[in-house]
C-alpha cells in the first residue's frame, strides 16, 4: 500500500463514526507493510483512539497482532493525556489561588465538551488563555512553581500586549502553552481578544475540579485557526474537531460568523472548514459547511493567507504581518521597537547582533512573499 493509499485510510478513521462520513474501504487486515505505516502515521497524527475505536468495531479488520499492537498504543497515549490531566488540575488551582484568570484550550476542553468519549480525543500538552492584565502575573507565578520559560521575553510588556503565546516547561518536563490570543501573525493580531471573554465559558469537570473552556464558538473559530494556521501540512484531529462540533452539536453559527468578521478572519475559518470537508470526504452538507464553499476571500485577505499557511513562514514574517494588522501607531511603534531592539538576552542564541537580526529578518520576509507568489 502506497503513502497515498495509506493517508486516504487515516482520513477516513479521523472521520469515523460522524455523519456523512465514508464507508469502510478495507474488507480485510491489512499487511504488516502497509498496517506499521498506518500506526506511525496515526501517533504522529494524535489519532491512535480513533484507530483504536475504528479496529474495535470491526470497521477495520485486523490480525490479533494487531489489535494488541493498536491497543497498547492507544493505553500510551490516554496514560499520557491523565497525566497532561493531573498537571492541568494543579497548575488550574495555583492559578485560581492566585485570581488569575484562564480558559482550557484545545485537547482537553474538546475532549469533555465536544466528543461523546473524552477517550477518543488525544492530545499532547496543555494550553491555556490566559487575561491580558494577569499575563505578567502568570508567568512570574509559574515561575516560582518551577516552570521556565523556553524563550525569553523580547521587552517588558511585550507578552501581555502582543504575544501569542508563551511556552514554559515544568519541573518534571512537563509542557504548558499560555496564550494571550489564539494564533500568530496577521491573523492572530486581528482577534479582539476582549470578545474571548464576553462570553459565558463552558465548564467541565477534571479530577474532580471544574474548569472553564471558551464557549462551543469561540471553540469552534480556534479549531478553524488552529488547523489552518498551526501544522504545517494542517493534522487530521484538528479536522476532527471542526466536522466533530458542526456535525454533532447545535451552534450558533451566525454568532460564530459574526466573531469571525469583527476579526477579519472569515478566510481563515472557511478555508478550515472547507479542507475539513473535502479531506474527510464527509457527504452531510452543514450551514457553514456550504457557505465555507460558496466563500470568496478578498485579494489582500487570500494573499496573506497563503503566506500565513506557507511552511516558509518565518517568524520574521510573522513579524512583519503582525505590524501590519496591529491598529494603533503606537502600538506598531512598540512591537517594531521590542523586534528590532529586543534585550540582549533574547538575541542569545539567535544571533550575533542587532546589524545580523536585521539582515535575517529582511531575508526572510523576502524570501517569504517571494515563495507565496510562487504558489498562488
Amino acid at each position: 500500500m502506497n503513502p497515498g493509499a495509506i493517508n486516504s485510510l487515516l482520513r477516513w478513521v479521523a472521520s469515523y463514526g460522524l455523519p456523512g462520513a465514508p464507508a469502510a474501504p478495507v474488507l480485510q487486515p491489512l499487511d504488516r507493510d502497509a498496517w506499521q505505516p498506518l500506526l506511525r502515521a496515526a501517533q504522529w497524527e494524535r489519532a491512535v483512539p480513533l484507530l483504536a475505536q475504528v479496529v474495535v468495531d470491526g470497521a477495520l479488520p485486523t490480525t490479533d497482532d494487531q489489535l494488541v499492537e493498536v491497543l497498547d498504543a492507544e493505553l500510551r497515549s490516554m496514560s499520557a493525556v491523565l497525566g497532561l490531566e493531573a498537571n492541568l488540575v494543579e497548575v488550574a488551582e495555583q492559578l485560581a489561588d492566585a485570581n488569575v484568570p484562564f480558559r482550557v484550550l484545545k485537547g482537553p476542553a474538546m475532549a469533555h465538551l465536544d466528543y461523546g468519549d473524552p477517550a477518543l480525543r488525544d492530545f499532547g500538552d496543555i494550553d491555556l488563555l490566559i487575561a491580558a492584565d494577569a499575563f505578567d502575573r502568570a508567568v512570574n507565578l509559574l515561575g516560582t512553581a518551577g516552570y521556565h520559560r523556553r524563550f525569553p521575553e523580547p521587552r517588558d510588556g511585550f507578552d501581555r500586549r502582543f504575544t501569542k503565546s508563551v511556552s514554559v516547561v515544568g519541573p518534571a518536563g512537563q509542557d504548558l502553552d499560555l496564550h494571550r490570543t489564539l494564533a500568530s501573525g496577521g491573523f492572530g493580531q486581528r482577534i479582539i481578544v476582549s470578545m474571548l471573554w464576553s462570553a459565558q465559558p463552558d465548564c467541565f469537570t477534571v479530577g474532580g475540579r471544574t474548569l472553564n473552556a471558551l464557549g462551543a464558538e469561540e471553540r469552534l473559530l480556534h479549531a478553524c485557526y488552529h488547523m489552518v494556521l498551526g501544522n504545517k501540512p494542517p493534522r487530521l484531529v484538528p479536522q476532527r474537531d471542526i466536522a466533530q462540533m458542526l456535525l454533532t452539536r447545535k451552534l450558533a453559527i451566525d454568532r460564530a460568523l459574526a466573531l469571525a468578521a469583527a476579526w477579519r478572519g472569515e478566510a481563515v475559518v472557511a478555508n478550515a472548514v472547507a479542507t475539513t470537508w473535502g479531506n474527510l470526504e464527509l457527504a452531510e452538507d452543514v450551514p457553514l459547511s456550504v457557505w465555507a464553499t460558496n466563500f470568496k476571500p478578498r485579494r489582500s485577505e487570500a494573499r496573506e493567507l497563503a503566506r500565513a499557511m506557507s511552511p516558509h513562514y518565518s517568524y520574521a514574517a510573522q513579524a512583519y504581518d503582525s505590524v501590519r494588522a496591529l491598529r494603533s501607531l503606537g502600538d506598531k511603534f512598540a512591537y517594531v521597537s521590542a523586534m528590532a531592539f529586543p534585550r540582549r538576552t533574547y538575541l542569545q542564541g539567535r544571533h550575533a547582533g542587532f546589524t545580523s537580526r536585521f539582515r535575517y529578518a529582511f531575508s526572510e520576509v523576502v524570501n517569504t512573499r517571494i515563495s507565496t507568489k510562487e504558489h498562488r
